[in-house]
């Protein structure tokens, strides 16, 4: 699960949600795998995720002004387990080739009408119960042992009822493998959060969970557990004498057939080795080795290979220091008026930090960023702009009432923010990027406001 959550790097929240089962009659011959609507009043973006031995499936649809929606791919597979994505918020449903099922979701509650209603209100407990976000902590919500402890369990609890629902002995079987490896995977998180934020000792508790994960089985890779496997395996312990982070990656991906069997595994482990590659920006000439080196990999996992083309067509065309901002997405102030980031930033230097609420980094750069701000708020030539990606608009308003920041801080609109994002190529943050008087960007990844050399880049900027 962890693993299909990685594949679809969007930052977003997650809420809760809760499942009612309908009983309905069967489905027609040509009706869809999925069909729904979404309590919406505007177009609105779904993302459909799923794992078919070790590789991930995306597939991405917009709704029509109602909130209507239809999906029917082909399937890899005869069937699928989904993650839902509806913006900040996630779902989770079940299609098999020759069935059909209605999903109607309102808020934070998803209905099912359908065949199979039971596996669909499974995957809704299990991505309820348990999800990257669940067990994150924030700036306004601390990590505390204790809650944690307590929303594992009553997850596990939770999970444990919609388990006992599912008619099929086989699937119900398999969810609770998935179940127990993914309640694994939060207990690990949670011991290891707690010895970074109270710095203490869970060593012999963390070794005996780890101990007990079979690398080989499927829901290790479904759940995220073979990601702690890996981090604690000879394999990422052997790295010999490794000159440069090309040679690293290579001998890791190269090493997978020695430790593992399974073979969606080693899909999996190796996706996720070839991302962490490309995270490190590197070089043409590097790039052109790193694929040299794992070709007998690449060979027999032809997806990755296409995804790796992808990377490099989208960092092709990625924004480049020198180029002009992409486009002129639309912006919403707290007293709900409209401008564009042109406007705003118009003939002067630009200092501008994207970021959002559940962003636990990016809220730690806030009190840097303002401290700059101090610096060069009588300087009429710069201009800074603090710009939220996030999808819910009340989580920012909350944040600007609280802290009442005196630079400009906006909210993106959704369609406009996200074309502008991806066209900046921004999927993480926090990112800080300078922009010149003449709107062409001189730093499209510029040092942080906690950075002691923010500073010098600024009045570099200012001088041009």
């Amino acid at each position: 699960m962890h693993n299909l959550f990685s594949s679809y790097l969007k930052p977003s929240c997650l809420l809760a949600l809760s499942a009612v089962i309908f009983q309905a009659c069967a489905p027609k011959a040509d009706a869809p795998l999925l069909e729904g609507k979404l309590d919406v009043a505007e177009p609105t973006q779904i993302a459909f995720v799923y794992d078919y031995e070790g590789d991930n499936y995306v597939d991405e649809l917009t709704t029509d002004s109602t909130g209507a929606f239809t999906y029917n791919p082909e399937l890899a597979g005869q069937d699928a387990d989904l993650i839902v994505y509806v913006g900040q918020d996630l779902y989770g449903a079940y299609v098999r080739r020759g069935s059909s099922v209605r999903m109607d979701i309102r808020g934070t509650e998803a209905t099912f009408v359908g065949d199979h209603t039971d596996r669909c209100v499974f995957n809704n407990v299990l991505y309820h119960a348990f999800s990257p976000w669940v067990f994150k902590p924030t700036p306004d919500h601390p990590f505390d042992l204790d809650e944690w402890t307590a929303k594992l369990e009553q997850g596990r609890a939770d999970v444990k009822k919609a388990i006992d629902a599912v008619t099929d002995d086989e699937a119900r079987a398999r969810y609770q493998r998935l179940a127990d490896a993914v309640c694994k995977y939060y207990r690990l998180q949670t011991l290891s959060l707690d010895q970074m934020v109270n710095q203490a000792d869970h060593a012999a508790q963390m070794d005996s969970l780890m101990a007990t994960i079979d690398p080989n089985a499927d829901e290790s890779r479904l759940s995220g557990l073979i990601n702690y496997w890996y981090n604690e395996s000879e394999l990422h312990r052997s790295t010999g004498n490794t000159p440069d982070l090309t040679t690293y990656f290579i001998r890791q991906i190269n090493g997978i057939d020695s430790v593992l069997t399974n073979e969606g595994n080693k899909k999996s482990l190796t996706n996720m080795l070839c991302n962490m590659f490309f995270m490190y920006q590197p070089s043409d000439s590097a790039v052109t080795a790193f694929r040299q080196g794992i070709a007998p990999q690449l060979a027999k996992a032809p997806r990755i290979a296409q995804n790796i083309e992808q990377m490099l067509a989208e960092r092709a065309k990625q924004i480049k220091d020198g180029d002009a901002l992409p486009s002129d997405p639309v912006l919403l102030a707290r007293d709900g008026s409209r401008t564009t980031l042109s406007k705003v930033i118009r003939g002067k230097v630009a200092y501008i930090d994207f970021w959002a609420t559940w962003c636990a980094p990016c809220c730690r750069e806030i009190p840097y960023f303002e401290k700059v701000w101090q610096q060069y708020k009588d300087n009429d030539q710069i201009v800074f702009v603090s710009v939220s990606q996030d999808d819910n608009a009340k989580a920012w308003e909350k944040k600007m009432d609280a802290d009442r920041p005196q630079w400009p801080n906006y909210i993106f609109d959704k369609v406009s923010g996200r074309q502008f994002l991806e066209a900046m190529g921004i999927n993480a943050i926090p990112r800080f990027v300078i922009v010149g008087r003449d709107g062409r960007i001189i730093s499209v990844d510029a040092v942080r406001p906690s950075d002691k050399e923010v500073t010098a880049a600024l009045d570099a900027a200012l001088a041009r």
